[in-house]
């Protein structure tokens, strides 16, 4: 699904959120297994000319992020260089205890490039982010670790692509939003690996977040996803070296009038 955008310097582009995608694996150190996952994917973007990863925190369970691997393309064969991993730190008002914290931000190498990933990342910029509306129609691409295969001498990552609807309810985390589908003879029994998978609303032709759950019953499928813009908030901070990752929500309080 190649989109042609604007960005805010006026420069036209085309995009496809799914070449950004990649299946979320470690090196285990072990040469009798020395590959493997719990689940998971990782959205490369490009913010500001400076690429970045962004996953959800919960995939590294008893793996060190020194393990992580990231390769070139979706089914790549090139491991990108980490320089360091960055979260939220001090999340202030209607931010703590929010979906939020689970998000991370990978900083690679500065020997890793566009070129590297071949010119797949996604080019964030605030005319290529929307946040959803209630009935807009979503995309979401991650890699499904069930149906991956890791074994001595393959890596083959299995990526989906769903369609799903924005039905997003009144909630205590003002970050989070809710998409639900509903798929005849889905080839799939679960979604796991879907955290972090990038959210692009199709309705407004702009990414608008990232997977940090879900779950499917039987053909029903609910994804959690974090804004983009409350995403984009710590990824500022992070790309301007600030000491710590504060993070405030600010909330609209909605008033109504009793009858």
């Amino acid at each position: 699904m190649r989109v042609t955008q604007t960005l805010a310097s006026g420069t036209i582009i085309r995009q496809d959120f799914r070449h950004a995608a990649r299946f979320v694996f470690f090196d285990t150190g072990n040469e009798q297994w020395q590959y493997a996952t719990h689940g998971g994917t990782m959205f490369v973007v490009l913010y500001k000319g400076t690429l970045y990863g962004l996953l959800c925190r919960h995939v590294l369970k008893d793996f060190d992020w020194r393990q992580l691997v990231v390769t070139d393309q979706r089914q790549g064969k090139l491991v990108a260089g980490l320089r360091s991993v960055a979260y939220p730190s001090q999340p202030k008002g209607a931010a703590i205890d929010t979906d939020l914290l689970d998000v991370a931000v990978v900083r690679f190498s500065e020997d890793v490039d566009a070129a590297f990933f071949k010119d797949a990342a996604y080019i964030l910029d605030e005319k290529t982010m929307a946040t959803s509306k209630v009935g807009d129609t979503l995309h979401v691409a991650g890699a499904l670790k069930t149906k991956s295969e890791i074994t001595d001498d393959k890596i083959a990552p299995i990526y989906c692509l769903l369609e799903v609807v924005d039905n997003t309810p009144t909630t205590s985390d003002p970050t989070l939003r809710r998409a639900s589908g509903n798929f005849d003879k889905p080839e799939f029994t679960d979604v796991l690996g879907l955290s972090g998978s990038p959210v692009f609303n199709v309705s407004q032709r702009a990414l608008c977040g990232m997977v940090v759950r879900g779950a499917i019953d039987s053909n029903a499928c609910t994804l959690w996803y974090v804004d983009i813009f409350d995403i984009a908030q710590l990824l500022v901070a992070v790309h301007e070296d600030r000491a710590e990752t504060q993070y405030q929500k600010q909330v609209t309080r909605i008033v109504t009038t009793p009858r």
